[in-house]
């Protein structure tokens, strides 16, 4: 009788432990592209500019499907400054935020309602350098004499090109498309694969 007892035990105690386990689900970790490339690159120099106002984009796509939960701003200097999520075919406006960057040269984050990223599907992140009607330094990186450094990938995200329009309304991005030497403004996202 003891030892059937001790078998249920042992049985109903390897069934709770199993339950507890998701199937081998682990955490993905999020990406920061923009970011990640900038922290690893070398070869790649930052300056500054002074013009506009501008907004200024990058063309990405995600080898897997995902979503996008957060947008950041890394501008010259702090401010109120508007990011944009964009399906690149439609030019159409999928998120829109305000990240107020407190801190000059600062990576800021804010959290957007998650968006489904099917993989391979083209978007463009822009950020405005207009900040509280205010045109606002920009950052920009490049090799020097127009070497091309893009399309680049970093973990699941492909960045193809930058792009940019002169305007400080939601306008999207394309006055001058398919920039492969400079990036410009360093919109962020936060992509997490499925």
């Amino acid at each position: 009788m003891k030892s059937i007892l001790l078998v249920g035990l042992t049985v109903a105690g390897l069934l709770s432990l199993n339950s507890c386990q998701k199937g081998g689900d682990t955490a993905k970790p999020a990406e920061n592209p923009v970011t990640s490339f900038m922290t690893s690159e070398t070869t790649i120099t930052t300056d500054t500019r002074t013009s506009g106002p501008w907004e200024l984009g990058i063309v990405l796509s995600a080898s897997t499907a995902g979503k996008i939960t957060q947008v950041g701003s890394r501008m010259v200097d702090p401010g109120n400054y508007r990011i944009i999520i964009w399906d690149n075919d439609t030019k159409q406006i999928l998120r829109q935020k305000t990240i107020s960057q407190t801190a000059p040269n600062t990576l800021t984050m804010g959290d957007i309602e998650s968006l489904a990223v099917a993989a391979n599907k083209k978007l463009m992140v822009s950020i405005n350098n207009q900040a509280d009607g205010v045109t606002k330094k920009y950052n920009y990186a490049h090799k020097g004499s127009s070497l091309e450094f893009m399309p680049f990938t970093k973990g699941n995200i492909l960045v193809y090109n930058s792009a940019y329009r002169q305007t400080g309304t939601a306008t999207f991005p394309d006055q001058t498309i398919n920039v492969k030497y400079e990036m410009y403004g360093f919109p962020e996202i936060t992509f997490i694969a499925d």
